[in-house]
């Protein structure tokens, strides 16, 4: 049952958080005229190269998500790198592991290509599990698994932080 001094609160606080409703706008929201400035300046960022295989995934997974393709004569450039290591995560009671987690951490800077200033700079980490067994095969293929895993949710972590940047921007 409600208190009354209960329902005064709920009214009190809906009364004060209303008339904040239109000051927020969600990040991706499209302007009156269609356009979305957060979109329109992710489609403008060129993602550096990035080493190994994983550093070619998370790039790919930038890519496909700032603009669906390679940014031509794009004002900005986004220099990722990447570090990653493996941990063992459970043991068998003989002291092998059983479960290991791949660990992979991105440090990333926004950079303006023509005056080459740092704009924003940021770090995403990433922890995937996988499971070993007595097969190799099947020991190599959970670990790249692992690996695919790891790099898209790095590569969104990225993309948010930076699209959040762009909207804070205005």
């Amino acid at each position: 049952m409600w208190l009354p001094d209960a329902r005064i609160r709920l009214i009190a606080v809906i009364a004060l958080t209303l008339p904040l409703a239109g000051c927020f706008r969600p990040m991706y929201a499209s302007l009156d005229d269609g356009a979305s400035p957060v979109i329109e300046e992710l489609s403008r960022v060129n993602v550096a190269p990035i080493d190994e295989r994983v550093g070619q995934r998370v790039r790919n997974e930038l890519v496909y998500a700032f603009s669906g393709g390679e940014a031509t004569d794009a004002p900005y450039k986004l220099v990722v790198t990447l570090t990653h290591h493996i941990e063992d995560a459970v043991f068998q009671p003989s002291g092998e592991a059983v479960t290991k987690t791949y660990e992979l951490r991105a440090n990333f800077t926004l950079i303006e290509v023509e005056t080459g200033q740092v704009l924003y700079g940021g770090s995403a980490l990433s922890r995937a599990a996988f499971d070993r067994t007595t097969q190799l095969f099947a020991n190599q293929r959970a670990e790249r698994d692992a690996e695919d895993r790891a790099a898209r949710v790095v590569a969104e972590t990225v993309k948010t932080r930076v699209a959040a940047y762009f909207a804070a921007r205005g």
